[in-house]
């Protein structure tokens, strides 16, 4: 852990008040969930900047906070946080944002020695950490990436974390040109993972190209003699090749045979440490396959058993509200799959469904966000994959969702579309049946969680 003077040190700060020796345990960016001896970190965001919260923290027991020099109630803050707690230990930083940052790389270069596989990518990256540390710690003491903890407020937390773990998996995103660099400067990943190139955040980035250009970047700082693990299979990502900086290993869905789906597992064989293996997911999804392949490639450049590989997959458990099973009465299962979504998620969602054997197939789709200009687009090809599957009937809701259905409509038996998630939930109970399989997807922006809630309550 570190202590005051550190922190001082690393975010180029000017200590105010308090003991620069005491250590700090933990941080918090949140004032509504502050622990005893937090130290605080108040942002400033579009909406709301938390130096309001500051005196309140102070009163709830946090050992000290950060506060912008610049900030018009600083003097105030500060005097009315000693009047509560003379001890408190004060830092002005320029950014709190940048020290919080800061903070975390000086912790990553403290414990340089840990190594850190680092995910990122268009999809897939939750899923991947979890079955590579499901993976790993069948051997290694394990830090992962807690909650949604990726980006450039939630990683630097993260690496604050790092003490005495022998190994960290870390998930990395971005939603803009310019992010991930700084991110890579503050890992100093010894493995990166690219999953995939999809066209999450295009409307911000502007191209699957520019997505590419910017995800590679998690390379920028990559430690001497390090490893890009990839998928293959991807068009943008073939074109990497190995180079004096780090060696590539790219994984393929071909190096997967013999697979077999149920309403619970995947099953497959495949090669590890060249020697064939049958292998065994708890988890729907094909894409889980690309995971799998992933997480053995870990597994074997640490040194991981066949058979503790084969145990920490068959021990992973898929992330909530992802291909999330909610098993209901009369042989109805519900799919949640809507905490994000992609163009290339939402194939693969419907991939996975077409290998379950349900009487009656019902897809719940919403609009896929921050597409920008390329909106109506996507939402169009969206329709086109609905062409040769077995699903029945599907409800959309959402602005650009419409252009899912006029798109749809043609493959499918009943295709509609709402301006009214209540009158969407009536139909969709209306429609449901014994041995019907749901399968919800949508960008967690649009509140499917409502949507699935009130039909369980139905059910039930």
């Amino acid at each position: 852990m570190l202590n005051i003077y550190e922190i001082q040190k690393a975010s180029e700060g000017t200590l105010l008040n308090g003991d620069g020796k005491k250590n700090i345990k933990n941080y918090s960016i949140d004032s509504r969930i502050i622990d005893l001896d937090d130290f605080f970190i108040p942002l400033i965001g579009e909406r709301s900047d938390a130096h309001d919260y500051i005196i309140d923290c102070v009163c709830k027991g946090i050992s000290g906070f950060f506060i912008n020099s610049n900030h018009i109630n600083k003097e105030h803050i500060v005097n009315e946080s000693i009047k509560v707690n003379s001890d408190i230990c004060i830092i002005e930083v320029l950014d709190t944002k940048r020290a919080l940052l800061e903070i975390g790389r000086y912790n990553r270069q403290k414990h340089i020695e840990v190594p850190i596989v680092a995910v990122t990518g268009s999809v897939g990256k939750t899923s991947t950490r979890e079955i590579i540390s499901s993976v790993l710690e069948t051997k290694y003491n394990v830090l992962k990436t807690e909650k949604n903890y990726n980006s450039d407020i939630g990683l630097p937390i993260m690496l604050l974390k790092i003490e005495d773990q022998e190994i960290c998996v870390l998930e990395v995103g971005i939603g803009d040109v310019g992010e991930m660099e700084p991110l890579s400067y503050a890992i100093i990943p010894d493995i990166a993972i690219i999953t995939m190139i999809g066209t999450a955040h295009i409307g911000v980035i502007g191209s699957q190209e520019k997505i590419f250009e910017e995800k590679v970047k998690i390379t920028s700082h990559i430690k001497h003699n390090g490893k890009l693990i990839l998928n293959g299979d991807d068009k943008y990502l073939q074109k990497l090749d190995s180079n004096r900086e780090y060696e590539i290993i790219k994984y393929v869905y071909s190096q997967a045979e013999n697979i077999k789906y149920t309403e619970e597992q995947i099953s497959f064989s495949t090669k590890i440490y060249d020697k064939d293996i049958n292998v065994t997911l708890n988890a729907i999804g094909n894409h889980n396959v690309y995971n799998a392949l992933c997480a053995i490639r870990i597994g074997e450049i640490y040194k991981i058993p066949v058979e503790d590989i084969v145990q920490g997959l068959s021990n992973y458990k898929n992330f909530g509200r992802r291909m999330e099973k909610i098993r209901l009465k009369d042989n109805i299962l519900f799919i949640d799959d809507a905490y994000n979504a992609s163009f290339d998620s939402v194939k693969s969602g419907l991939n996975s469904l077409e290998n379950l054997n349900f009487q009656n197939k019902i897809v719940v789709i919403g609009d896929i966000l921050e597409q920008g200009e390329y909106a109506q687009e996507l939402h169009i090809k969206i329709g086109e994959l609905f062409k040769n599957t077995t699903i029945d009937r599907i409800f959309a809701f959402g602005k650009n969702s419409r252009f899912i259905i006029e798109n749809a409509n043609q493959y499918v038996n009943s295709a509609k579309w709402y301006d009214n998630k209540d009158t969407m939930i009536k139909d969709i109970y209306n429609n449901i049946t014994s041995n019907t399989v749901v399968y919800f997807k949508a960008s967690n922006g649009m509140r499917f969680d409502e949507v699935i809630n009130c039909l369980k309550q139905r059910i039930i």
